[in-house]
This record gives C-alpha cells, structure tokens and sequence, in this order.
C-alpha cells in the first residue's frame, strides 16, 4: 500500500497544514452555535421530540446530505415516520453520546445507537451547518461495529458496548461519554500537532514519526488498528510491505476543531475498485501529540434520494 494508503488507513490527513486561531467573530459565531446546538439536541435527544426538534431549529428547506432522505424538514420527518412504522412496536432505542464539538458555523455529533438488544450498535458522526439562526445542512456518517476488533477500546469512549450497557450509560446531551474538549487546548495547536505528524511520516521514517507525535498510551478505536504505537507501526509497515502502486483519490477535507479534539470528515475513491466511501476521522491531542484517534466509513451508495453528495 503506498504512503497516501496508509496514512488514510489511520485516518490523518494526507499534506495537513495548520490553521490560525478563530478570530474573535469566529468565536462569537461559535458560540452562537453553541446556543442553538444544545437547544437542538437536548430537544432531539434527551427529550426524544427528533420531529420537533427539527420544526424548530432547522430551517425548511434545509440542504440533506444523508443519501437516503431527501432535502428539507417534510422529508426528514417523512423518512423517520415511515422507519418507525416499519420497525412497529419494537424495544425502545437507546443513543450515547460520545462527543459534541462546536467551530464556528458547524457542530458535529458523535454517538452510538442501538436499536434493539440483539442488533449490533451503529456509530455516527452527524455535522449540522448553522446560517441565519437555523441549521440549513446536514452531513452524517454511519458505521456498523464490526463482530471483532483489533483492539479492545470499541469505537466510542468505552460506555455502552451492548444494549443493557448503552442504556445505563445514557447522559444528558451535554455529558458526552468522551468528556467535553478540553478549555485549556487551543485548536490552532490541536490542529498543527496533525500538520507535524504527517510531516513527519512523509519524511520516510515512520518509527520516528510514531515515537514523536504518538503519546506513550495512544489509544486506538478504530476496529482494523491493533492498539497503542505497536499497533500503528504494525499497521503501517504491513501497509507498505504490499507494494500496491494505486493510490486514493482523497477529496478535500471538512474540519471541525474544538480545543484538544480534531474532527475531519472527506470523502475518498479507491481507483483500483472504484469505491467511493465518506470518512470521517477524530483525533484527541494532549501536550502536543496524539493521544487517541477514532474513525468511521460508509460506502456511497450509486443512487441517492438527494443530488447533494455526501460531502
């Protein structure tokens, strides 16, 4: 696998260059969103009113970049109503959520569902845009959990593996299970700790890079990642022994950044089976280095109820 392969494979972005700090309207509009985020999801989540919720903070001919609705408000009430109907009387869902991060225009929704006890937990990262005091886009990805896994982390922040679980560990939508981003870490740091590690694997020597930008206890949660920088080093060197010359097409990156958290989602085509999948990856960052990464991948699908794409 080449360079870009593996690098994707980890979830960091390829040629990352650091960003500024939010000037003071850019924090103002953070805020902002903020406000209107928490409003939103605590209405949507904690007090279980998805319909409501979405007649009140979104604006009606919202912009869907889910390919199974189509735009707007009636349509994502449309699609939800026909699920439930077709799901019947079942087992109330339960949601965790794992992390909430605000920048600027956008909020970004990390959370596990289950549906029923003998259904396996689906992961998302929803993205909301703000404009105008109401949400007007919406992005998601969504991922199964794997029956097995390299690691023993799972793919949230360690509550609510299974149903009975995922049920005693529901919070308030301002309790994420991940712990809120951190006041003290500035994103502009955050995100220039990605920039420097990717240098520094591009230098050729990825042992180095590893022990440099990988903390002592990084911690792994994605399923195809053995945990810790063994894991990531064993990943990568196996990456690169298979010599495969073609290389991903890697689309521009989204990214959302809040204190000692990086969110960045992409979308990504492998030339060599044509797939195209939406990715979303999540970096933790502590004294200037990585210390925790998620990921999560959909495939996008040929056909889709909006003409929007999902990026």
């Amino acid at each position: 696998m080449s360079v870009a392969c593996a690098l994707l494979a980890l979830g960091l972005p390829l040629g990352a260059t650091g960003q500024s700090p939010q000037t003071t309207a850019a924090a103002s509009t953070t805020e902002e969103t903020r406000k209107l985020a928490l409003a939103f999801l605590t209405q949507m989540f904690d007090g279980g009113d998805m319909d409501g919720a979405y007649a009140r903070y979104a604006a009606p001919d919202f912009v869907q970049h889910n390919p199974e609705m189509a735009d707007g408000v009636a349509a994502h009430r449309a699609y939800f109503a026909h699920k439930t109907m077709a799901a019947g009387a079942s087992i109330r869902r339960v949601n965790v959520t794992n992390m909430l991060l605000v920048d600027g225009d956008l909020f970004a929704l990390h959370h596990t569902l289950f549906t029923a006890p003998n259904e396996p937990a689906r992961f998302f990262v929803d993205i909301w845009r703000v404009a105008g005091g109401r949400i007007v886009e919406h992005w998601d990805v969504i991922q199964t959990q794997p029956t097995t896994s390299a690691n023993t982390n799972g793919m949230g922040c360690g509550s609510g593996q299974d149903y009975v679980g995922a049920a005693r560990a529901v919070g308030p939508i301002a309790e994420p299970t991940c712990g809120l981003p951190s006041k003290g870490a500035k994103r502009a740091d955050s995100i220039a700790t990605l920039a420097n590690y990717s240098t520094a694997l591009h230098s050729g020597d990825v042992a180095k890079a590893i022990l440099d930008w990988l903390t002592s206890d990084y911690r792994q949660h994605s399923p195809g990642i053995a945990d810790g920088r063994a894991g990531a080093l064993a990943y990568l060197q196996q990456a690169y022994g298979k010599g495969t010359a073609a290389m991903p097409h890697m689309g521009p990156i989204r990214t959302i950044a809040e204190g000692d958290f990086v969110l960045q989602h992409r979308l990504t085509t492998n030339p060599a089976t044509g797939e195209t999948t939406a990715n979303i990856s999540i970096f933790r960052i502590r004294d200037g280095q990585i210390s925790e990464h998620w990921d999560l991948r959909q495939s996008v699908p040929v056909k889709a109820e909006n003409h929007n794409g999902m990026w």
